[in-house]
């Protein structure tokens, strides 16, 4: 049985803990980002077997639990894992940011490996890398040096980043950072899927997608799921081809400079106008499912958020993209 302790870090009235008012006027504090964001690790761990999980800190959040209390609790209950979800500050309304995964400066290889495999998994799912120096960082702080296990802290973006915040205000940001750390807690510590008894009869959705470059002007390979990602980077994206092993995928783009152009469904079309670059593109299936999509931004050159919503109104989680930004990559998958 694996142990994992699992803390959000500070209490709900943590002096200073909170977002930047001229970025988030609703001055969001760090708690509540922190425990959304285990909440949903909590509930996508809920699908395994084979782990005892204890929280460390007031999953109400009204008491901000000494530190001392909560390492003592994840040494006495034996935790073979320990991680602790942060959110930064220090950028006082710039634009540098990025997650940042810290452990104790004299660890074992193991500790590293869990370090850098949290910090990957979550830049893929979220593609918040942003610029900072050491984002694989050596602290000595006191949730490192008193646990007597492997120990993470993930500083999950900046609070008072004009890039970061609007970002990880997101709901979809909050659940695609969870998804990141299941998957690492899945396969370091051994965890299994329930058996839901019907896996006979309902066989895996796979969707299938290329895009076409304006470089080469070609189509590339299929990709399947996140088995790869359908782009090159540095090459404009121009259209999108789509379908679904079961039931129908509807999509459709947005191009750099024009409009949004008319929903094509499965491969009766494809989405896009060859030559003319696209900077947003959304998706929905008819099968019930919950499919996610994102895209890497060429000028910028980094992978936005999933999102998983269709909506040319919503920017947050109606599309993937932003107006004006080129797109060079597309990865499109199920969430279970």
């Amino acid at each position: 049985m694996f142990k994992i302790a699992l803390n959000a870090g500070h209490g709900l009235y943590t002096a200073g803990k909170r977002c930047l008012k001229s970025i988030d006027p609703n001055e969001t504090r760090e708690w509540s980002l922190n425990s959304r964001i285990c909440r949903k690790i909590e509930e996508k761990l809920a699908r395994y077997t084979g782990y005892e999980l204890i929280r460390l800190d007031d999953i109400s959040g009204e008491t901000d639990v000494a530190l001392k209390k909560r390492t003592d609790k994840a040494n006495e209950f034996g935790a073979q894992f320990y991680l602790s979800i942060h959110h930064n500050a220090g950028i006082k309304g710039g634009e540098g940011g990025g997650v940042i995964a810290i452990v104790y400066p004299r660890v074992d290889n193991t500790t590293l490996e869990w370090q850098k495999e949290l910090y990957t998994a979550v830049i893929e799912q979220t593609g918040l890398k942003g610029n900072r120096s050491v984002p694989l960082s050596k602290q000595d702080l006191h949730e490192l040096r008193e646990s007597n296990m492997p120990a993470v802290i993930l500083e999950c973006g900046f609070m008072d980043s004009r890039i970061d915040t609007p970002i990880i205000l997101t709901e979809n940001f909050a659940d695609s950072v969870a998804e990141a750390c299941v998957s690492v807690l899945v396969k370091r510590g051994g965890l299994t899927l329930k058996k839901s008894g019907n896996e006979a009869t309902t066989p895996k959705n796979d969707v299938i997608y290329q895009v076409w470059e304006d470089v080469g002007n070609r189509w590339l390979p299929n990709v399947k799921n996140l088995e790869d990602y359908a782009g090159i980077f540095g090459r404009d994206v121009c259209c999108v081809f789509a379908n679904l092993t079961r039931g129908n995928i509807i999509y459709k783009v947005h191009t750099k400079g024009g409009r949004w152009l008319p929903e094509v469904r499965n491969r009766e079309d494809y989405a896009g106008i060859f030559n003319r670059p696209i900077d947003a593109v959304m998706m929905k299936t008819d099968t019930g499912e919950k499919l996610s999509y994102a895209v890497h931004l060429r000028r910028q050159k980094r992978w936005l958020p999933f999102v998983d919503g269709y909506s040319e109104l919503n920017s947050n989680n109606g599309y993937a993209g932003i107006i004006g930004q080129e797109i060079d990559a597309i990865k499109i998958y199920f969430k279970e």
